[in-house]
């Protein structure tokens, strides 16, 4: 519900029209369903090698650890009522603040100087296939936020305890994060422009030439860039936790 309010909310005609040559109002347009766009969202999700790929890489993952598909969904063990209500929280905290923040600010903000001109600036319109895309990654960041809490609340490499803060297992670690996933995130972006790769993943994500609508664009990309992404985060807390603190005796921040 709250994932349609959102395409819904971006539809709101602002309240000034925008200067001539000025670029498109934020918004999705009508949405196109289609054959055709349905046929491409089920042919790119379920019949792409990349999507058979990740699902056996996690499959595995799964065997070795012992885990079940329940607890990779759900690894606090919440009630189905819970789980939905905290889905709905994170898709109404992004509603409020992501997208809320780029509709109060990007009007106010000068155009880039490739967004005006006597051209008008195209932008994609969402059809089925974005928003199959959208629905799948908005269930896929739930589960990794779930996944990350409890490895932060319950990992033994994490330091909790705030007595146990200092400044390289808070601050900079912190920065360390953001460094080292920047630095795991460059070859993977660079490896998705592959031949090989682009046209089954990466391909997708370069239909929207005119970000603009806050979460709908950001997150409009196929799932396995996402899943990819979230990784190198999963990777990202542990590089840190086993040297900002030294020895794996260190944490990312303490939580309680």
């Amino acid at each position: 519900f709250f994932f349609f309010a959102d395409l819904l909310f971006t539809l709101l005609p602002r309240r000034r029209s925008p200067p001539r040559s000025a670029p498109p109002r934020l918004g999705v347009g009508r949405l196109r369903v289609s054959r055709i766009s349905m046929r491409e969202a089920l042919e790119t999700l379920v019949l792409n090698p990349a999507s058979a790929l990740t699902a056996a890489v996690a499959y595995g993952l799964m065997l070795r650890s012992g885990a079940t598909f329940g607890s990779l969904l759900n690894p606090w063990a919440l009630s189905l009522p819970l789980w939905v209500a905290g889905y709905l929280a994170v898709r109404m905290a992004l509603l409020g603040f992501v997208d809320g923040f780029v509709w109060a600010l990007a009007p106010r903000l000068p155009a880039l100087p490739s967004r005006v001109g006597p051209k008008p600036v195209f932008q994609h319109k969402i059809n089925a296939t974005d928003v199959a895309y959208l629905i799948v990654n908005s269930t896929v960041e739930y589960v990794f936020a779930l996944q990350i809490s409890h490895l932060l609340w319950f990992a033994p490499l994490v330091v909790r305890a705030p007595t146990s803060l200092s400044l390289l297992n808070g601050p900079l670690a912190f920065w360390m994060l953001l460094v080292v996933d920047d630095m795991l995130y460059a070859p993977l972006h660079r490896a998705m422009h592959l031949q090989a790769v682009y046209r089954w993943v990466h391909k997708h994500h370069h239909r929207n030439t005119f970000p603009a609508r806050g979460y709908i664009d950001a997150a409009n990309e196929h799932p396995v860039e996402q899943i990819a992404a979230l990784c190198l985060h999963w990777v990202a807390v542990h590089v840190v936790a086993h040297t900002a603190g030294g020895g794996g005796a260190g944490g990312v921040a303490p939580l309680r």
